[in-house]
């Protein structure tokens, strides 16, 4: 926390006096009493702050209602259902954003620009700038990457647009954390990807509550990895949902929900890229408003049915392991695009790039796509080829690109083939498919392996990678 002003003033001051000590405006701390003599004290976040005193007297309502204890007044108006809105005030609500990754700068972003654009207005016709102002952004600490101190995103981004508090805890527990947050006393905290738990004594900070942008259709997909989950097992559709947070993981009452269809091509990140910038779109237009107005609370917001939650777990490494001797295309495809980024997918097979035996690894793939056998070239002879072996395709229409790709069948539906474009041995870069196919396929076929071959081969082989490497970057 930054340094405390003391001020002493006599009580018979009948006006408020606002002692500016900063350029730029932080929240305020006031203790007023009607004792002869008062003192008042700011806390600050940053470098600047300001300093406010008044007379009870000179006080509204609903202003006055929120000093002392902030958590103590809350619960206060819980329990008789008074909920003090900003609009009710007349004053701008104070937001605080929480956020990490790339995917929801986009939020960040949009409430920023909201609060400053007079031209920008909700679907009731209201400015929004003249509703909220963002007093502070949280967001996961700096990391050392290699030599180098490393932000997320948000935070540079918040660097960027120049927002005067930026917190960054170990751990949303952290008391010094905490108490600035106490003292910023915001209205509502916004939440997208933070990567935190928050504790209760947070929860009860913000005076409307805390609001998330999840990217699932809740209560399906509850926890870290709700995109990814949703891809993996083959969804149809997924969506946005603005919800309250409440101690359990994403259990609260939902605000607001959009669903979007999937075709089967899309991929975990271009997938969070659109999920949260409709989740922008659709805080600023229409949820936002309504929590500001007062017409939704956490009383009136629905409730989840829990009979219909499914989970979405941190996802392991070895999830991104495809198995062809037990899985069907369709399945090995939906892993692909689910764990495209992290953990990836990869699958053991058995080449060589010489007339040498051939070596057991694993090897990253993706772009994936999915066709039936009938419907690939009769000169292909995938009638009379070993089941387990490697093909190449010149032309396949992946994503209806025309592109060459590399096919396999699996052994549970060998009517259909799973296409593969992008290959990366270990160690290497990341090359396409015609690459693959030159550098591996041609001296001798190139298999997928069951686990017993996998163990075998790399049990005896060196493990690394075959040779004509540099023959293969060079094509």
């Amino acid at each position: 926390m930054g340094p405390m002003y003391p001020l002493c003033r006599a009580a018979r001051w009948r006006k408020a006096t606002v002692a500016a000590l900063a350029a730029r405006g932080m929240a305020v701390m006031a203790l007023v009493t009607g004792a002869t003599w008062f003192s008042c004290t700011v806390a600050t976040c940053g470098k600047a702050a300001i300093l406010a005193v008044a007379q009870p007297k000179q006080r509204p309502a609903a202003t006055f209602a929120q000093l002392g204890n902030p958590r103590r007044t809350r619960s206060a108006r819980r329990s008789t259902g008074d909920v003090i809105t900003p609009s009710s005030t007349g004053e701008k609500a104070r937001i605080v954003f929480l956020g990490s990754p790339a995917c929801v700068r986009v939020v960040l972003k949009s409430l920023w620009q909201s609060a400053k654009d007079s031209t920008k207005s909700d679907k009731a016709g209201e400015a929004l700038s003249a509703r909220f102002e963002v007093c502070a952004v949280v967001s996961q600490p700096p990391k050392r990457v290699k030599k180098e101190i490393s932000q997320t995103p948000v935070h540079e981004l918040a660097e960027e647009l120049g927002i005067p508090c930026i917190l960054t805890p170990e751990t949303a527990k952290e008391e010094d954390f905490l108490a600035k947050l106490e003292a910023m006393r915001p209205d509502i905290c916004i939440t997208a990807a933070y990567g935190q738990y928050l504790p209760k004594r947070f929860l009860q900070i913000p005076r409307l509550g805390t609001l998330n942008l999840h990217p699932s259709l809740l209560p399906r997909w509850r926890g870290a990895s709700p995109v990814q989950r949703a891809l993996e097992k083959g969804d149809t559709e997924t969506g946005i949902t603005i919800l309250y947070t409440v101690s359990k993981m994403d259990a609260g009452p939902i605000v607001l929900q959009r669903n979007i269809p999937l075709v089967g091509s899309e991929t975990t990140p271009e997938l969070l890229e659109t999920l949260f910038k409709w989740g922008a779109e659709l805080l600023l237009d229409e949820a936002l408003p309504r929590v500001l107005r007062g017409d939704v609370t956490m009383a009136t917001a629905q409730k989840q049915d829990e009979s219909l939650v499914i989970q979405a777990p941190l996802i392991a490494k070895e999830e991104g392991q495809l198995w062809p001797h037990n899985e069907t295309s369709y399945q090995m495809r939906d892993k692909v695009r689910g764990f495209h980024g992290w953990p990836g997918t990869t699958l053991g097979v058995a080449l060589s790039g010489s007339a040498a035996p051939v070596q057991g690894m694993r090897i990253k793939v993706s772009q994936a796509e999915v066709v039936t056998a009938s419907s690939l070239p009769a000169s292909l002879g995938l009638d009379g080829a070993p089941s387990q072996e490697l093909f190449f395709v010149p032309s396949a229409s992946l994503g209806g690109v025309p592109e060459p790709a590399v096919g396999l069948r699996t052994a549970v539906d060998p009517d259909n083939v799973l296409l593969l474009r992008s290959f990366q041995l270990p160690s290497k870069t990341e090359v396409p498919a015609v690459t693959f196919f030159k550098g591996y396929m041609t001296t001798q076929p190139a298999r997928w392996m069951r686990p017993d071959e996998e163990e075998q081969l790399t049990a005896t082989g060196s493990g690394g990678s075959p040779t004509r490497v540099k023959k293969m970057r060079s094509r």
